[in-house]
Parts: structure tokens; sequence; C-alpha cells
């Protein structure tokens, strides 16, 4: 859900700015292969329902920010979260959702007036305590945000398949892969509390067994 193609005018010819950091931080959260490909030509390649919820209780109450792809890929607006989409097109306009030019914009846009929107933050157990401020997608959304040095946490979930694999069998090509940002360890490091254990899987849903991976910028 969190991908998009690299083809495509709008996320990777956004102005490139600066952002300031939002109040009360940023998360990313994407879900990739062990490889680190995110997916192909903006949708995905796998369905794994166990993670869908992951992300529902993650960003609940919460403002997104994402491309123009990404939204397409949604079929709408996620409903209780505001969504916010980046796009060139000044004119674009889509039912439950808002427009920003500039990733600065966008931030500003899904962090305004949340608490008074959808009241305060009622996460509980791994949603707890992170942000309520999310990039969710695509690709050079997420590597706009990570050269700018804005998040603070990332939220990965890491399904035990090969994506490469599965665009293959749909015949596209290798060029159609859309891959996650590098994570330095030199620059975030996995929060023990918050990620499942090294080597270990959470059961099977849909196309593959997963595990969430949480990183703290240091």
């Amino acid at each position: 859900m969190r991908a998009e193609s690299e083809a495509r005018m709008d996320e990777g010819d956004l102005p490139r700015t600066v952002p300031v950091p939002p109040v009360g931080g940023l998360g990313m959260i994407w879900a990739q292969d062990v490889t680190g490909v995110l997916g192909a030509h903006g949708g995905m390649l796998w369905r794994v329902p166990a993670d869908f919820q992951h992300f529902k209780a993650m960003t609940m109450g919460c403002g997104l920010v994402m491309g123009r792809v990404t939204w397409d890929s949604l079929g709408g607006a996620l409903r209780g979260r505001r969504n916010v989409v980046l796009t060139r097109d000044r004119q674009w306009r889509a039912p439950g959702a808002l427009s920003a030019s500039r990733l600065n914009e966008g931030l500003s846009l899904a962090a305004r007036g949340l608490s008074a929107e959808f009241g305060e933050d009622s996460r509980t157990d791994e949603a707890a305590g992170l942000p309520r401020l999310w990039v969710i997608g695509g690709g050079n959304v997420y590597a706009q945000a990570m050269a700018a040095g804005l998040p603070d946490v990332l939220v990965v979930s890491v399904l035990g398949l090969d994506a490469a694999q599965r665009a293959r069998d749909r015949g596209l090509p290798e060029s159609a892969l859309v891959r996650a940002p590098a994570i330095s360890t030199e620059e975030w490091r996995i929060d023990p509390e918050r990620s499942d254990a090294p080597g270990t899987w959470r059961p099977v849903s849909g196309d593959a067994r997963w595990r969430v991976e949480v990183w703290r910028h240091l």
C-alpha cells in the first residue's frame, strides 16, 4: 500500500525544500520484503491482512502525508485519519483529502489541530507514545524526508517473501520495483522494546509471515 512508480511525474518531481520538523515528532511507516522492495508500478505485490491492521493501529487519529501514486493505490481516503496528498497539480481535489505541493506544507496541514479533530491520542499497545504525524509513501517521499533528516521514528514491517520474483511472475521488469530508503545504523538504532526479536516472525497472514522493526534516530 505504500508504493509508487518512479516513472510517474508526481512525487519525484516535487520542489525540494527542507521542511521544519513538526512538533511531536515525525514517523515513517512502510512494509517491505526481505530485500527492501516496497512494491511496483504504484501497487502492492502481496496481501498481508495482519500488517494492514497493524498499519491502521499505528496511524488511527493521525495525520498522514503521501504522494499521488500512493493515494491512488489506496482507492480513497483512510478513515479516522487526516489524508494529505503531495501533488504538483494545484487543481487536484479528492473527497477526504487535502493537497499540498511541498513536503513542508503537507506536514503542516497534516499536523494542524489533530487533537481538535480526532481527540487526544488514544492509541494503545504497540502504537502508544509514537508520533501522530506519518509519511506513508511512496519511495520518493520517504527519500525526501530522510534526506532532510526529518523522521524521528521508522516503523518497518518486514515480510518473508520475494517481491522481485512476484513482480517477474506478473511480467514486470526490474525497473518497476520501488525500494525503501536505506537505514544507516550510524544514524538509527532498533528499539528492542517495540521491535520483534531478531530472527523471529509473526504468524503467516495472507501471503507471508512478517515481523516489525521500530527504529529510532540517534
